[in-house]
């Protein structure tokens, strides 16, 4: 991706994450990078092109973030799958804009191309999950059950949601609901 376009997401990410697509100006973005409005024309023909260029560049960063927990050798794999649930339950503060999305999504599901973006980016997600569990069945006599990775998928988004719910929760209940959680996930792996 070029350089100045990358830049322009960036910035954009920024503006649409605070302030959302309506209350957004390309005005503002370009005020941001100290360009003139029509840079941002070379490279997107609408505001709208440019909301949905930074969902998917946000998305592309998640899935980075996954693929790193999940390579990373150093760790043993059940600790990376928590560190994966972790990611996950942190994920609203570093990509708001997905964040938002999902929650638009939850609220009204005709929203097609959001729909899309976060279609894929489930499915990329899955594909992560299923390397790294099949690691863990060729080891087992078993096999894996077919559904087994989105299982952690939507579990790891729940955690996202769920974890904003345990602002509700009294602080003492809060660490065994977590330590529950991870519980049965280390089982699962076992």
């Amino acid at each position: 991706m070029k350089e100045r376009k990358l830049q322009i997401i960036k910035a954009a990410d920024k503006r649409f994450s605070k302030h959302g697509l309506g209350k957004t100006t390309l005005d503002e973005i370009a005020r941001d990078l100290r360009i003139g409005k029509a840079t941002i024309y070379h490279y997107f023909d609408t505001k709208e092109d440019l909301f949905f260029e930074t969902i998917s560049w946000e998305t592309d960063q998640i899935i980075e973030e996954i693929k790193s927990i999940f390579n990373n050798e150093e760790v043993e794999l059940r600790e990376r799958f928590l560190n994966y649930f972790n990611f996950k339950t942190e994920l609203h503060t570093k990509y708001q804009l997905v964040y938002e999305i999902l929650l638009l999504l939850l609220k009204d599901s005709s929203l097609e191309r959001e729909s899309l973006i976060i279609n894929q980016l489930i499915k990329r997600e899955e594909e992560i999950i299923n390397l790294a569990l099949n690691y863990v069945y060729a080891k087992k006599i078993e096999s894996m059950p077919a559904s087994l990775p989105m299982y952690f998928v939507m579990q790891s988004w729940g955690r996202l949601f769920g974890n904003k719910l345990t602002d509700f929760i009294t602080q003492e209940t809060q660490p065994f609901v977590k330590e529950l959680f991870f519980n049965s996930i280390e089982n699962i792996l076992k």
